[in-house]
């Protein structure tokens, strides 16, 4: 079962999409506004968002896929786009990190063989092994021996950018850029690394200060 978020301003047509994919056995949120579509992909983080261009607020679905990729690599976005969007959006859609572009009007068995096949193809790191920590992304869980530990949003967020580059030293510009969006929140990352050591303390996992540069997860060989 996979977790399908649908961010469609067509009413009819995303109640058809929603009844198929649900159907299917999937679970499957839907909404026409931007902004609830990135409530929506905190709180549920789908496998796969189904994403219009043109939405029924001020954000549009590029501006959706471009926050979602501040902070999220991973999870597959396949735009949708009518016929009266212009090739510069089909550009704009690729370039704000968007996988696959479909062209409206499409079939549902379109639809279904291309998300069955983006999921079969799509390759992410839903965990990652921290010495004796199994850190899981999605659940936003540590375990370490029976012993579990949960992260906020902003904490799995950090520790994520850290893990992909383990034992190195990642830049603090780095880490603000890609979590919260600009440079200027320096004290909240300081607080975001010193609640993530708090729960590694239990571990031989730690976090390093680099003074003047960064931040570096050291993981015993």
């Amino acid at each position: 079962m996979s977790t399908i978020l649908i961010a469609e301003n067509n009413r009819d047509f995303a109640y058809v999409i929603h009844w198929f994919f649900t159907n299917k056995g999937n679970k499957v949120f839907t909404s026409n506004k931007g902004e609830e579509v990135l409530e929506l992909y905190e709180s549920e983080r789908p496998d796969i968002i189904l994403l219009d261009i043109s939405l029924d607020d001020n954000t549009n679905g590029i501006e959706v896929a471009r926050r979602i990729r501040v902070k999220d690599k991973n999870t597959l976005i396949v735009f949708m786009s009518g016929e009266n969007n212009s090739p510069t959006d089909v550009v704009e859609a690729f370039s704000m990190g968007g996988n696959y572009f479909v062209k409206k009007p499409v079939s549902l068995e379109e639809l279904d063989a291309l998300v069955q096949s983006a999921l079969r193809v799509h390759v992410s790191v839903p965990t990652y092994n921290l010495g004796s920590i199994i850190f899981n992304v999605k659940e936003r869980l540590l375990i370490e021996n029976g012993r579990q530990e949960y992260l906020t949003e902003k904490e799995t967020y950090v520790l994520k950018i850290l893990a992909e580059y383990s034992n190195s030293i990642v830049d603090t510009i780095t880490i603000l850029e890609n979590v919260w969006g600009n440079d200027d929140r320096e004290e909240s990352l300081r607080n975001c690394i010193s609640s993530l050591r708090k729960k590694l303390e239990h571990s031989f996992v730690s976090i390093e200060t680099i003074k003047g540069k960064g931040y570096r997860l050291c993981i015993p060989e």
